[in-house]
């Protein structure tokens, strides 16, 4: 019986002292759109790491812009936001090739857009 109970004791206590896994935190890229009235990303090509990939677009521009994701079965949008404004977007994305782009009707069509690799 006491050894019974010291096994059910020590059992308890290593499932208590086994850490947690944390969650793995998502990958954040940065990008920013051309100043002026320019309809263009500074950046063409972006890469992360597959797993949950966030996008945050900074806003240089005087037109409103936004940033988007999609490919892949993905189409995940952020915000459109005026000059100086943040859009984000984040998506769980698998190893590929994924279009980032601006949403605002004719922008992606201008040029507003850039390959994001997942490897």
């Amino acid at each position: 019986m006491i050894r019974l109970l010291a096994a059910a004791v020590m059992t308890a206590v290593a499932l208590v002292a086994v850490p947690a896994q944390a969650a793995p935190q998502a990958t954040v890229l940065k990008l920013t759109t051309a100043p002026g009235a320019s309809m263009k990303y500074m950046t063409r090509s972006l890469s992360a790491k597959a797993g949950a990939v966030t996008i945050v677009m900074k806003n240089a521009s005087i037109l409103p812009h936004n940033v988007a994701i999609k490919g892949n079965g993905v189409n995940a949008k952020g915000k459109i936001v005026g000059k100086g404004g943040v859009s984000t977007v984040t998506a769980k994305l698998k190893r590929g090739h994924y279009t980032f782009y601006c949403t605002v009707p004719g922008h992606e069509q201008a040029g507003m857009k850039g390959m994001l690799t997942v490897t």
